[in-house]
């Protein structure tokens, strides 16, 4: 079965043209427009910007500017998934409001709707008074409010014009064997005609439609001649490279005649896997087969984890290398106290403090455009998390006293304790400085009263002891810790401080997957003695979740939403942790 990976919507021709992971193309015409997309309910993105921006939508591959309108449509890979997602917007968005409220926000009289003859349509459709709030209705009836939108959108109109066409599409990009070539010249004969194509930004030729026989390329030299570079077959899409040196000529990935010049070998690059990623994905984006993927990585199924650490034509190493160190983003403090943590209240969300005239760097916003094939992701969503994931599938589940044998976290970070092992030595606080060091991101305040003990706390991502004010003071003053800043809504990667109802941690671990409503899977060392993924409550009674980023890191896109939902025991079944995931992390 077909798995669609990417969607664009071509309006001129009213047609939605779908990407499998095998490089295959499908194109729907005909019908209405929810039907072209998947997208049964007509949802549409928001916009920041004048660019769709959805934060709660899931499983979209791509978007549909129809009409007079501004709307992004949704683009579905199917369409369970856009009914799912259907489902999913009227229990979120308008769950406490009565069918009447829900249309009115839904489809608005200003944006080409008839509402009022919408609700009545859809109260009589569905069996649903109009004054009933959605919170309200059984399973049932929401199925039968979902079938009335589908028939009022149009869902089902002009089903006797529907058509799905599949394709064989090949792709050529430029490339001077390490890099992308941009403006490169190509010439395709087929079926009597010629065309002229010239690569991108990122090297990257227009798809090639094939069609009934063969298809000629020929690459334009730098002299302005046309030389044959060789044919696509009719019956099966192909990726080619186009490798221009000093000598142009013209490469494919498969074998090649003897007389032809040599191809340069891809260099192996490493790529981390982002949450939301799947191997067709990864495959499509560095021109890949899935099963070449599978290959490289020896991966005997198609589960991949976020974090997991990828070879791109090569195998990728058991453990990643460290990266580059990076600079703090502001000093530390040297005058910023708050009360003892046992005596305060439960910390509140607020910024770290800065030195006078400086600010906290803000998060970036998610960058544009797409991938370069052959570009290492080194710098994608929360980095130091390869590292978390390749130990958790180094130790297999392993205790402490097994962990220490090959690595002592303690004693690499400097928390000035000896030994992982035992009750009175938690590791839970330096595992996690361990993959943020690791990652090259600072971890030690040196100037600060507390700094060495300080990386074996919990709370030290919350709260240290700052500098003495005068050498003869026994106590330093308790100050936010400048290398963190807090943020209020989980994401991935983040670091999760499990912290009593007074507001002091005990425990610290990387967000990693929802369970449930009210429960976190973390991702972190001294869970149970071993390092895997543990569900730890969000808000409770006793104790709850704070979240923290280092302050050195600018995001490369928002990732809020793109937290998965899976629950503990399949993460530590898919990452092969043998042993129970009992949540226990010692109090520090």
């Amino acid at each position: 079965m077909n798995s669609f990976v990417k969607a664009t919507y071509h309006a001129d021709i009213k047609t939605a043209e779908f990407i499998a992971d095998n490089g295959r193309h499908l194109l729907r015409t005909g019908g209405s427009l929810p039907w072209r997309t998947h997208n049964a309910g007509n949802l549409v993105a928001p916009l920041l910007d004048g660019l769709p921006s959805p934060k709660k939508t899931k499983g979209y591959i791509g978007f549909a500017k129809a009409g007079v309108s501004n709307h992004h449509f949704f683009i579905f890979p199917d369409y369970e998934t856009g009914r799912r997602e259907l489902k999913a917007s009227l229990l979120r968005k308008y769950s406490d409001k009565t069918l009447s409220e829900t249309i009115h926000l839904y489809a608005p009289s200003g944006d080409h709707n008839n509402t009022e003859r919408y609700i009545s349509d859809l109260s009589k459709l569905s069996g649903v008074a109009t004054d009933t709030k959605i919170k309200d209705i059984s399973t049932e009836q929401l199925n039968a409010v979902m079938d009335g939108i589908e028939k009022i959108e149009g869902y089902h109109a002009d089903a006797d014009t529907r058509k799905e066409i599949w394709l064989d599409v090949s792709h050529i990009q430029a490339t001077d064997g390490t890099r992308p070539i941009a403006g490169e010249e190509i010439v395709v004969k087929h079926d009597g005609k010629e065309t002229t194509l010239k690569s991108n930004a990122v090297g990257q030729f227009p798809p090639i439609v094939h069609g009934k026989g063969a298809i000629e390329v020929q690459h334009k030299t730098v002299d302005g001649k046309l030389k044959s570079v060789g044919q696509l077959p009719a019956d099966k899409g192909q990726h080619w490279s186009l490798l221009t040196k000093v000598a142009e000529y013209f490469g494919k990935t498969a074998p090649v005649k003897p007389t032809q010049a040599p191809i340069t070998k891809k260099h192996p690059v490493l790529y981390t896997v982002q949450p939301g990623d799947n191997l067709g994905k990864i495959a499509t984006k560095f021109k890949l087969s899935v099963a070449q993927l599978k290959q490289d990585n020896h991966l005997a199924r198609d589960t991949i984890l976020p974090g997991q650490v990828l070879g791109i034509n090569g195998a990728a190493p058991a453990t990643p290398a460290p990266a580059k160190p990076k600079k703090a983003a502001v000093k530390a403090p040297t005058q910023t106290t708050s009360a003892p943590a046992s005596d305060s209240p439960k910390p509140k969300v607020k910024p770290v403090p800065t030195d006078e005239n400086k600010t906290v760097a803000a998060r970036s916003k998610e960058g544009t455009g797409e991938a370069v094939a052959l570009i290492a992701s080194e710098d994608g969503v929360a980095p130091w998390m390869k590292y978390a994931v390749a130990e958790a599938k180094r130790h297999k589940g392993a205790d402490e006293k097994e962990i220490e044998k090959s690595t002592n976290y303690a004693t690499d970070v400097r928390t000035g304790q000896k030994t992982l092992v035992g009750n009175d030595h938690p590791w839970c606080a330096a595992f996690v400085n361990w993959c943020l060091m690791k990652a090259g991101y600072p971890i030690d305040n040196e100037d600060f009263y507390d700094h060495v003990a300080a990386k074996g706390r919990a709370h030290g991502f919350y709260e240290v002891k700052g500098k003495k004010i005068d050498k003869k003071d026994k106590d330093a003053p308790t100050v936010r810790n400048p290398l963190y800043v807090q943020i209020d809504k989980p994401v991935y990667g983040a670091i999760a401080m499990v912290a009593n109802s007074a507001g002091h941690g005990h425990h610290v671990g990387f967000v990693y997957a929802k369970e449930g409503e009210n429960k976190m899977v973390l991702l972190g060392g001294n869970q149970g003695n071993r390092i895997n993924f543990s569900p730890f409550l969000i808000k409770g009674k006793k104790e709850s979740l704070m979240y923290f980023l280092p302050t050195a890191y600018q995001a490369k896109k928002d990732n809020s939403d793109s937290i998965p939902e899976k629950s503990s025991a399949t993460l530590n079944k898919e990452s092969g942790i043998v042993s129970d995931s009992k949540q226990a992390g010692k109090t520090l």
